[in-house]
């Protein structure tokens, strides 16, 4: 009988753009920080190398070719095929490049309450956050961190499964077809999900001398673009960042948890 009682926490593998130690260093760091139950699943084309206690799916058939895939991160839409994870069951698809600041317990209580997909509305960067009249825009979604019940949205992976990309290219991204698409979307509330870019690292030349806090109140902390977290464990003056928001030194909160997860053994 299917599991539909105990949560899964969903991230995807494929090709080279992030190695097994972040799935594992997720997996690591949700087994110490929740204080419920849950599952683990990876949906992958290369299992080598995954930390036991990972349970693993391959990616289902779909028809946009492989050197499309990153031009939006369309496999992510297979987290809706049916089969996939048991209807009803709680899931949270999270990429594998977040810090997790705390118990997750409550995403998924959310969920439950809540029904519906749940996603992270689009995070304006400084000058947007600052002066919205001067700067802001329609904000979107993204999904880092999304939300749903099993089998409540399976729509979106057969809207999506047949198409080329030519076919999607007008939604740009895996989050805006998913922005225009899914059932009762709702946001997450502001604050739960944090971009270290946009909401945490400063601009030049704060950024060059100002300790960046961790967190108090979020649950995760997403990366996009550059840097990636791993980025900010090396020594003193190793550059990290964009050309607007670098650093020279180690983050101090993103090191101890990279240090506290990673395993020699980690690929």
């Amino acid at each position: 009988m299917a599991d539909t009682q105990t949560p899964v926490f969903l991230c995807f593998k494929w090709g080279q753009g992030y190695p097994c130690k972040y799935t594992n260093i997720l997996y690591r760091a949700l087994s110490d920080i929740m204080t419920t139950p849950f599952r683990m699943v990876c949906i992958t084309d290369d299992t080598t190398g995954l930390a036991d206690g990972i349970e693993t799916q391959p990616l289902p058939e779909f028809a946009i070719d492989r050197a499309d895939w990153v031009k939006g991160m369309w496999p992510k839409l297979s987290a809706f095929a049916p089969g996939i994870i048991a209807p009803g069951t709680p899931v949270i698809m999270v990429d594998v490049d977040v810090v997790v600041l705390q118990d997750l317990t409550p995403l998924f209580d959310h969920i439950k309450r809540k029904g519906g997909l749940h996603i992270i509305q689009e995070i304006p960067d400084t000058l947007p956050r600052m002066f919205p009249s001067m700067f802001g825009k329609p904000l979107m979604s993204n999904s880092s961190v999304v939300g749903f019940v099993a089998g409540t949205q399976d729509h979106l992976f057969e809207m999506f499964h047949d198409k080329t990309y030519d076919q999607l290219r007008e939604f740009r991204n895996d989050q805006n077809f998913i922005h225009y698409h899914a059932k009762d979307k709702q946001s997450w509330p502001l604050g739960w999900m944090l971009s270290f870019k946009k909401s945490l690292a400063y601009h030049f030349p704060l950024g060059l001398f100002r300790p960046i806090a961790r967190p108090k109140d979020a649950y995760i902390v997403i990366f996009h673009g550059k840097p990636n977290p791993e980025d900010m464990t090396k020594g003193a003056f190793t550059r990290w960042g964009s050309n607007e928001k670098f650093g020279y030194f180690p983050v101090k909160w993103i090191k101890e948890y990279w240090q506290k997860y990673v395993r020699p053994t980690d690929i």
